[in-house]
């Protein structure tokens, strides 16, 4: 069965970038986009402590959000030329160990910009970031 979000990572225009970090689409439905970035030695930042990148935490919260939004595009709506991160903001909770999740919901969205909250746990569960964007739509021709 094909899902509606199976190419999106790569046809998206940070397609390379978030196969380079590993990033999966797990589900994404109606506002709602849920991620999953997979432990690898190129995300560790310490070797010592084993902790994930915090710019790789970063990254995942930010392609959450924009495939949550891309789940309110319907056909019959005009197209859209370009989404864009107009804002992002990531607090760090606690040290990702390993797998991590995030979890993208929509608060709100107009015709041209979309909020968004996201939560990244681990495998355990444990909140390890939260993060809010702000994302700008501009509408194709």
């Amino acid at each position: 069965m094909t899902r509606p979000w199976d190419d999106e990572i790569t046809e998206s225009g940070s397609g390379p970038y978030l196969r380079l970090l590993g990033i999966e689409i797990v589900e994404a439905d109606e506002g709602r986009a849920l991620l999953r970035m997979p432990w690898s030695d190129p995300l560790d930042t310490f070797r010592i402590n084993h902790v994930m990148h915090g710019g790789a935490i970063a990254s995942l919260i930010d392609a959450a959000a924009s495939m949550a939004l891309r789940t309110l595009h319907r056909p019959q709506d005009p197209p859209w030329r370009i989404t864009s991160t107009s804002d992002l903001n990531v607090t760090y909770l606690n040290a990702a160990t390993s797998d991590v999740t995030a979890e993208a919901r929509v608060l709100r969205a107009g015709r041209t910009i979309a909020f968004f909250q996201v939560d990244v746990k681990d495998t355990s569960g444990a909140l390890v970031a939260v993060g809010r964007a702000t994302m700008y739509i501009r509408p194709g021709d």
